[in-house]
């Protein structure tokens, strides 16, 4: 199977350079909520917010994926990323509590 580099019109240049800057921040303010949720450090609502950054990321990186005519394996990847996205940080700290609590709280009642 051939690869073919397409041309990007130059009309395509500043939304892409908008849409990768979106990405950036919308994956940052989800892990961020996320984070900030699982920590205990704001309100259990703010996981909405999360979810919304979560959902807008999607939808940049679909628009991106049109704006750079990606193949349709590339197409698969992305949403393969995009699902991964969403459940590895609930992965991540579910892990992370059950080893909090079979170690730290088992040192403790022996100690």
């Amino acid at each position: 199977m051939e690869y073919y580099m397409h041309d990007i019109p130059i009309q395509d240049f500043l939304p892409i350079f908008v849409i990768s800057a979106m990405v950036i921040f919308f994956g940052m303010a989800y892990a961020g909520f996320f984070t900030l949720v699982k920590l205990r450090l704001v309100k259990r609502w703010f996981m909405i917010l999360a979810y919304l950054s979560w959902l807008a990321l999607v939808a940049c990186i679909y628009y991106l994926g049109v704006l750079l005519r990606v193949e349709p394996y590339t197409q698969k990847v992305l949403i393969g990323a995009m699902v991964g996205y969403l459940v590895f940080p609930h992965i991540v700290y579910f892990l992370l509590e059950k080893v909090h609590n079979r170690f730290e709280h088992h040192k403790m009642t022996t100690s």
